[in-house]
């Protein structure tokens, strides 16, 4: 007989939905990226396992280093995207 007060297991959006991230694919990284600063949110906050979150931290700068994406500020054009997940409620709460 199973746990019903097991909880399931959490998923990354990434790989339940069974996308790749690739370089050429800016709209879906600039979703990873801070809108002020251009740093990359870390998986505490974007709920990416650690293969995902490795994979779309080296296709960010591959796309930077390309010149598909901005280095500090994300382009205006996805600045009203949807968003994958909230910044400011991350799912591992941190000190600050």
């Amino acid at each position: 007989m199973e746990n019903p007060f097991q909880k399931e297991k959490q998923q990354c959006l990434l790989c339940r939905l069974k996308i790749i991230p690739d370089y050429k694919n800016v709209k879906l990284l600039s979703q990873f990226q801070s809108p002020y600063t251009g740093r990359i949110y870390g998986k505490h906050i974007t709920g990416l396992c650690e293969t995902q979150q490795k994979l779309v931290e080296a296709e960010i700068v591959k796309a930077q280093s390309a010149g598909l994406m901005a280095t500090y500020l994300k382009e205006p054009c996805y600045l009203k995207d949807p968003k994958l997940f909230d910044a400011d409620n991350p799912i591992r709460p941190h000190r600050f």
